[in-house]
């Protein structure tokens, strides 16, 4: 003998049954099985029309023949952990019909189904579908056996009460649920089964459908016997029985877990949103169609906008100048780096930003990713204003590579100048030049005025070395009152070259002398002028367009300008290696 619920139906009547029919035929949701093979061997009504097909073209067949290709292959790792497992799944879904295309959202129970002998024999499911509101009717076998199976397996709360809200009947689920008998149920109301809060709860909802006639949806979330607090979505209609009240007929399905992994997201999601208003580096989310969907306050301050409304849907290239610091317009540069970002997954890059004043372009580095956002994959960009970054660049290369009382470059920089001046000679076949100074007059000045005095000399024959040369020429300060000047692709034969690098040479050597006019800047001495002559020896050497190091270079013309000190100072000599001397 086979039951149905709590009942045995060799002993229900002919109305018991027919009532248990009715039941079936009115539930509000998908009800269909399978068999091992993964062919439907039920479906009722409402699943039909949700597939957008005839009853005879679900039954027998697949997945794959009813549900779009992605939809039909969650289905079938569903279906495959339900009948391998044993377990019994709930979930949310969306499903998407072969036929018209339609989505459906829905709230699934999976369970297996066995035999007799406790083999598992397929499997047997409800869906209740949360897209709409649409009333439906259920339309399903009747079966005696089938009946038996799918009340005594599916997972779904099924249950009737009276117009006096007295349960009428129970599935095994709701059975469980309270922790009681289906005979304990029966003839009970809910206020003689549940907490208090919750009864009032449940019957506010039940009143609603009494009164208004009309089916209704909603969550509900009931503790029942077990004092475990569970979530359900309820189904709930009135059930019209010719010559007996009204009553109702309800369904509902466990999402306590759907509910704590929304619980777990919409935390997750918090945090996310926590950390990306608070970030102080601007954040944009960006979809390569929509554009910019979402940015945090960061992000609207470098920008220079106003509100969040002003940034949203808009491009990169919409804050961006016309072309980018390499001369590339900002469109297509700009679609180079998304093709990047959508093959590597990540990418980071230098950007310039312009920002509604019209102001100088902003540089920027741009730090991008792919993440998934609602099953679409969108770029998440952290954008950094590099201006600070650049400054202590900036700082640092100033340090590293000029003389801090001067400005000119130092050792360390004249020595790569010099570098590339050597490859240049080689490649062109031009001589260059090398010309190495020492102060002639400069201790007396130190000496008599402070070194506030002498650094003011400095500076000011730094200015004057510096307004002898060529733009593409070095001067460099090499310490104390050394300087050294290089004259780069000069001319292309030692005669040529050697006489301009005189004529350069000659020319500093006349600035230098002149008289020097120092005037004090200082608190203790504004206003204070002072007046000193200091003029300079010069060492030259030329070096042809062959390979020589930058040192042996340096050292011909420093060996020249001791010549030069020896010779009486204020003069210019040629390295000896050339045999010529200049005055």
């Amino acid at each position: 003998m086979q039951a149905v619920g709590f009942l045995h139906t060799d002993s229900l009547s002919e109305g018991d049954l027919n009532l248990l029919q009715t039941v079936i035929d009115s539930l509000g949701a998908s009800i269909y099985t399978k068999d091992l093979s993964g062919r439907y061997t039920f479906a009722n009504q409402a699943f039909c029309e949700m597939v957008g097909a005839a009853r005879e073209d679900v039954v027998g067949h697949s997945l794959d023949d009813l549900f779009a290709p992605s939809t039909a292959a969650q289905l079938k790792q569903d279906d495959l952990r339900v009948m391998t497992t044993g377990q019994t799944i709930e979930q949310k879904e969306i499903r998407v019909s072969r036929r018209g295309g339609e989505k459906h959202a829905c709230l699934t129970v999976k369970r297996p189904l066995h035999n007799p002998q406790g083999k598992i024999i397929g499997l047997s499911g409800v869906s209740i579908d949360i897209t709409s509101n649409q009333n439906f009717e259920a339309l399903l076998s009747d079966s005696r056996q089938f009946l038996d199976m799918l009340l005594s397996n599916v997972d779904g709360h099924f249950y009737i009460k009276g117009h006096d809200r007295r349960y009428l009947f129970v599935s095994p689920k709701v059975a469980e649920q309270f922790q009681r008998s289906p005979e304990q149920i029966i003839g009970h109301t809910d206020d003689e089964l549940l907490p208090e809060e919750e009864a009032r709860r449940v019957k506010k909802f039940d009143d609603k459908v009494f009164e208004t006639g009309e089916r209704q949806a909603g969550e509900e979330c009931l503790s029942g016997s077990t004092g475990k607090l569970r979530y359900f979505w309820s189904i709930k209609q009135l059930l019209h029985r010719a010559d007996h009240p009204d009553c109702l007929i309800g369904l509902s399905i466990d999402i306590t877990e759907l509910k704590e992994t929304q619980r777990a997201v919409a935390s997750s999601e918090t945090r996310f949103r926590t950390l990306f208003e608070g970030s102080r580096d601007a954040v944009l989310l960006l979809d390569q169609k929509a554009g910019i969907i979402d940015c945090n306050q960061a992000a609207i301050e470098l920008l220079g906008l106003t509100s969040k409304a002003d940034c949203l849907g808009h491009t990169p290239a919409d804050f961006s100048p016309p072309t980018q610091a390499c001369g590339t317009p900002s469109t297509e540069l700009a679609a180079t780096h998304i093709a990047i970002i959508k093959t590597e997954k990540q990418h980071r890059f230098d950007w310039l930003i312009q920002r509604p004043d019209d102001g100088p372009a902003l540089a920027v580095e741009v730090s991008a990713n792919i993440v998934d956002l609602d099953g679409e994959a969108v770029i998440l960009a952290t954008v950094r204003d590099l201006t600070e970054r650049m400054k202590y660049e900036g700082t640092i290369h100033q340090l590293a590579y000029y003389d801090a009382l001067t400005d000119l470059p130092n050792r360390r920089l004249f020595f790569d100048h010099l570098s590339k001046a050597l490859a240049l000679s080689q490649r062109s076949g031009n001589y260059g030049a090398v010309i190495y100074l020492d102060l002639d007059n400069f201790k007396p000045v130190n000496d008599q005025y402070g070194h506030i005095a002498g650094d003011l000399l400095l500076q000011e024959a730094a200015r004057r070395l510096a307004g002898c040369v060529r733009d593409h020429d070095t001067v460099a300060r090499l310490g104390g009152d050394e300087f050294v000047v290089l004259l780069v692709n000069v001319a292309p034969t030692p005669d040529e070259a050697l006489k301009q690098a005189k004529h350069v040479a000659e020319r500093i050597r006349d600035d230098l002398a002149k008289t020097y006019s120092l005037a004090f800047d200082t608190e203790e001495e504004m206003g204070k002028t002072v007046e000193h002559q200091c003029s300079a020896s010069l060492g030259m050497t030329l070096f042809p367009p062959c390979g020589e190091s930058g040192e042996a270079i340096l050292r011909r013309a420093d060996n020249a300008m001791y010549q030069a000190k020896a010779a009486g100072r204020n003069q210019i000599k040629l390295d000896a290696g050339y045999g010529k001397s200049v005055r």
